[in-house]
């Protein structure tokens, strides 16, 4: 049986592709965590484009942490570790990180660690709904999912139909099968979207930002609003 709860949790925000939401998404759980005055990490392990550190370095501690396949290298992660006995860590994953990842977790056994420690791990699986983001889904419970929960998050922003997810035998099965919980990211305005990426906010400081209308500003408290709602649905922060 897979830990749920832990005094200390590190999650992870993946999902083995590029543009499917990944770092967005990463900042939406700062934002649900923010919102509760819960102390935290964020953990930044994207070399190429460190975006979610970049926003928040002046607001909250960030950590930079990155996986390697070479084995030499292995131990630039273990500062995510370090800082998870501590309080929650929140780790931004790059895409094409799965095996370097996998290696780190299993090679020296770090859900034996983890075990005594009082260490947990959570792993925030965001999809586009595409045939190669589902299947990988599939082989990253195949490998993780004995050790840590998962949640599949499904992006609506990048596909508004999900039927042919929903109704596939397969993944109804492996959600059973591993008490995976399906929630979902809502579509957050083209509009509002592109100044929060235009001007690198974070969605709170955007939520009352002066350039922005009225209107504007209450479409993005609503989308963090429903965001929320679905985070907490997921019972793992």
């Amino acid at each position: 049986m897979v830990p749920r709860f832990s005094n200390s949790r590190l999650h992870f925000v993946g999902g083995r592709k590029g543009g499917v939401g990944k770092s967005f998404y990463t900042r939406l759980l700062i934002e649900s965590l923010r919102s509760k005055g819960r102390e935290f990490t964020i953990a930044e392990c994207d070399r190429v484009n460190p975006d979610v550190g970049r926003i928040y370095k002046e607001l909250e501690e960030v950590i930079l942490a990155y996986f390697s396949e070479d084995e030499r290298k292995r131990s630039k992660a273990d500062a995510l570790f370090a800082e998870a006995q501590k309080k929650t860590v929140v780790a931004n994953l790059p895409a094409q990180v799965h095996q370097a990842m996998l290696a780190w977790f299993t090679d020296d056994a770090l859900y034996e660690l983890a075990e005594r420690e009082g260490v947990s791990f959570c792993h925030w699986y965001v999809s586009n709904g595409g045939y190669d983001s589902v299947q990988l889904f599939y082989k990253t419970v195949a490998d993780l999912g004995e050790w840590m929960p998962h949640v599949f998050v499904r992006n609506w922003g990048l596909c508004d139909d999900w039927s042919h997810v929903d109704q596939d035998p397969k993944f109804q099965a492996l959600i059973e099968d591993h008490s995976i919980p399906v929630i979902d990211l809502p579509k957050c305005s083209y509009l509002e979207r592109n100044f929060i990426e235009a001007h690198q906010l974070t969605l709170s400081g955007a939520e009352s930002h002066k350039d922005l209308t009225v209107v504007s500003r209450q479409r993005i408290k609503h989308f963090l609003r429903q965001t929320f709602q679905q985070i907490e649905q997921a019972g793992m922060l």
